[in-house]
């Protein structure tokens, strides 16, 4: 008992701890696709497909292929090459795919792929790193544009503090001016930086979004209850 104790202890220890699991659902790691076209002896297939985050596979990644009647009977490839709408993939025992999960002309896959699941985790980490920089610069930028904006409310003082001795400290009041206008023109360049790195940032964002959805709802029938995804 006392071993057993123990040794449940060090499996305690022994998780990371504080560790951020992200756990992506069938929607998001499998995909479907539909067979355009099948070289025997090259034992290559070519497969249309419309999902966006395709763009996160890459060669040789590992996809595994069945057919959704018959889910429990797998074929698997590797990734030769990607377009945005067509993957090429290469099957090692084409013999086998072409009996078991009915390889043909026009078949509609559904496929998943280990190292998609984890490009996807890690763009999912990459992209919570981009959104924490996103919302920092987005305080820095309102700030800048409070000062920005506020500055003419700022001149107005100022021309109501000096105008009764607008005579005798034409000086001081030329170079206080000359000051706020100095500030204002460090605040909007602080600004405009901020601006053009909020552009870049929401350009990455998109580069690496991911869809929640790779399935789309067909609604080819009145009844609900017919509904499926594809």
């Amino acid at each position: 008992m006392l071993l057993k104790c123990i040794a449940l202890l060090i499996v305690i220890l022994s998780q990371p701890l504080f560790a951020k699991e992200y756990v992506l659902d069938n929607d998001t790691v499998i995909f479907p696709g539909r067979i355009s076209r099948l070289n025997k002896v090259a034992k290559l297939v070519r497969i249309k497909i419309n999902f966006e985050n395709a763009k996160f596979l890459s060669k040789n990644n590992r996809i595994e292929m069945w057919n959704e009647s018959v889910p429990d009977k797998k074929c698997f490839g590797y990734l030769e090459a990607r377009s945005n709408d067509y993957l090429l993939i290469r099957v090692p025992k084409m013999q086998r795919c072409l009996s078991a999960v009915y390889f043909a002309a026009g078949s509609y896959l559904h496929m998943y792929s280990a190292d998609l699941e984890n490009s996807l985790i890690t763009a999912k980490e990459l992209n919570d790193v981009l959104t924490r920089k996103r919302t920092a610069l987005d305080a820095r930028l309102s700030r800048y544009k409070r000062e920005v904006d506020g500055y003419i409310e700022k001149v107005d003082l100022v021309n109501q503090r000096y105008e009764i001795l607008r005579r005798k400290l034409e000086l001081e009041w030329q170079k206080e001016l000359s000051s706020v206008e100095e500030d204002k023109s460090r605040s909007y360049l602080n600004y405009q930086q901020t601006v053009s790195r909020l552009h870049e940032l929401d350009f990455k964002m998109q580069q690496y979004r991911v869809r929640d959805q790779n399935m789309v709802e067909d609604r080819w029938s009145l009844d609900t209850k017919l509904y499926y995804k594809k």
